[in-house]
């Protein structure tokens, strides 16, 4: 009779052994609760094997969640690029740049206006000496007083024109080294721009990566979703917004594995009560236990 019990053990260990592998797996309820007992009493009852078969349902749920986890760093890791970070920071000092090209600009501008104006001035004294130049020699003038007007104007305009130029060379010496720093922040600003370029089209082939990734992710997603039963999938979903994305935890021992806190003694004696199928939530943060 021993034999004929060990006979019969042994041709039903490797569907023990099977129900072991993928129960375990999906809930690590037998191995947590000690139910082999249990199992191996009706292991060659179909109503039990389909019994078991029912919590993978449950299980589907953490790869669910494993791929909603995953959408979510690959979407924040598209948003909050390293390269991006570095990117922010090339357009901001490309902007510093900028600023002091406009700030030393600004100076400069206002020394070429001044010079410009002063080289105006200087031309319209050029021009009344010309035509002064022009009446003193060419006969129309004979009165010697008039004659002699003139040529204080001549001269009084000559003073003039030399102290403009005096001030014009002045305000070209403050111009040069003002041009000189506006050429090397110019320089600098346009190679925090090349940088900026380059850095674009890095990031652009990063992001492009991580995309990829997503997409196939997110099919991954849509497959997995199908084989979670709807009321569930409508539970997790909710628990998904109100819960920082986190909806399923396991149940390892009497701990929830989402919150990290013990079941309380009558919750936990009820769970351990309930069918495999059965939905279990924790009584502490509310997440659906996977057992």
């Amino acid at each position: 009779p021993r034999a004929g019990r060990r006979e019969r053990q042994s041709d039903h260990a490797p569907q023990r052994r099977w129900r072991w592998r993928y129960h375990g797996s999906a809930t690590h309820s037998a191995a947590d609760h000690g139910s082999t007992s249990a199992d191996d009493a009706a292991g060659d009852r179909p109503t039990e094997l389909g019994r078991l078969m029912a919590a993978p349902g449950h299980e589907q749920l953490l790869v669910l969640q494993d791929l909603d986890t995953k959408i979510d760093q690959l979407r924040h890791r598209i948003s909050h690029h390293p390269l991006q970070i570095e990117l922010d920071a090339m357009r901001a000092q490309t902007s510093e740049y900028q600023i002091v090209v406009d700030e030393v600009a600004a100076r400069k501008e206002e020394l070429d206006r001044a010079i410009e104006a002063l080289a105006d001035d200087v031309a319209v004294i050029e021009g009344r000496r010309r035509e002064i130049e022009v009446r003193l020699y060419d006969g129309s003038v004979t009165a010697t007083k008039d004659l002699l007007a003139m040529q204080e104007e001549a001269k009084g305009l000559l003073e003039r024109q030399t102290g403009i130029e005096d001030d014009e060379l002045e305000i070209m010496e403050q111009l040069e080294p003002v041009v000189a720093e506006f050429e090397a922040a110019g320089a600098l600003r346009d190679g925090a721009a090349s940088q900026v370029t380059v850095q674009e089209a890095e990031l652009a082939v990063a992001v492009d990566e991580v995309r990829t990734e997503l997409a196939a992710t997110e099919v991954q997603r849509v497959q997995a979703a199908a084989l979670v039963p709807s009321d569930l999938m409508t539970a997790y979903e909710s628990l998904r917004a109100d819960l920082g994305g986190v909806a399923v935890a396991r149940l390892i021992g009497s701990t929830c594995d989402g919150c990290h806190l013990d079941l309380s003694a009558v919750a936990f004696d009820r769970v351990k009560k309930l069918p495999d199928d059965a939905v279990v939530t924790c009584d502490q943060c509310g997440r659906l236990l996977i057992r």
